[in-house]
């Protein structure tokens, strides 16, 4: 869902009467309008903030040298490790980057540079969980064995959207069936039902609060601190338009 329209709070309608000039501008038609029908036009737009409920992190192994094959090799090695790692924890959910190999060239390479040039190769490791704990206690351990964190923040997840957003249309169809009785009424309309619903949504990214916590890490590194995040919040917001069928 998309093209939300970005405000607190928006709730016009007007009236279409049965002309020729405003057909052309609504799928309704108009045509089909009874003696003494209207046709409504609605919008309302619900918006709240939701705490995030999914930590993300995204992690890379790196190294440069001389020799081209032991890089890799160290690189391919390291990677296969923090698999295993992550493998055995179920509430983790991970995938592998992308993989780089290539020259690091100096502002002035030497023809030892040129002619050996030195690489450097590097592979990412994506991870999310709705576990906080658990996701920050592994990637301390990750960062212990020599990964280090490109990114650590939190997200909403598509089943938090989904909810919210369920909730927000609930709430934006009332109002905008109130909102069509009470026109109704004061045009002297015995009945007001809604004929044709659009619905779009869309969700800001939000932020996240990143705070290091002094925790016991890996002891092959005990200098190594364990990273946490404090859960930022997400706005998510939904725009309904519809039309209204007013009758006598």
């Amino acid at each position: 869902m998309a093209n939300i329209k970005r405000k607190i709070f928006v709730f016009s309608f007007s009236l279409i009467l049965a002309s020729s000039s405003s057909f052309s501008q609504n799928t309704f038609d108009l045509t089909e309008l009874e003696s003494g029908q209207l046709l409504l036009n609605l919008g309302v737009t619900e918006r709240i903030s939701v705490e995030q409920d999914t930590l993300n992190a995204s992690l890379a192994y790196s190294v440069q040298g001389r020799d081209k094959i032991s890089l890799q090799n160290e690189v391919n090695e390291k990677i296969a490790g923090a698999l295993e790692l992550i493998d055995v924890i179920p509430e983790i959910e991970y995938s592998t980057g992308q993989y780089y190999i290539y020259i690091i060239r100096p502002g002035r390479p030497s023809r030892n540079d040129v002619e050996n040039p030195t690489w450097r190769a590097q592979q990412s490791l994506q991870l999310n969980s709705k576990n906080s704990d658990v996701l920050s206690e592994a990637v301390g351990e990750l960062q212990s064995i020599g990964m280090e964190i490109n990114r650590l923040d939190y997200s909403l997840s598509e089943e938090a959207f989904a909810q919210t957003s369920d909730s927000l249309l609930a709430i934006a169809l009332e109002k905008l069936q109130s909102r069509a009785s009470e026109t109704a009424e004061l045009l002297d309309k015995s009945s007001a039902n809604l004929v044709e619903v659009t619905i779009n949504g869309d969700r800001s990214a939000g932020f996240f609060q990143p705070r290091m916590a002094m925790m016991e890490s890996a002891q092959d590194n005990p200098t190594m601190t364990t990273p946490t995040a404090i859960p930022g919040q997400s706005e998510v917001s939904l725009n309904v338009s519809a039309k209204a069928l007013l009758s006598p």
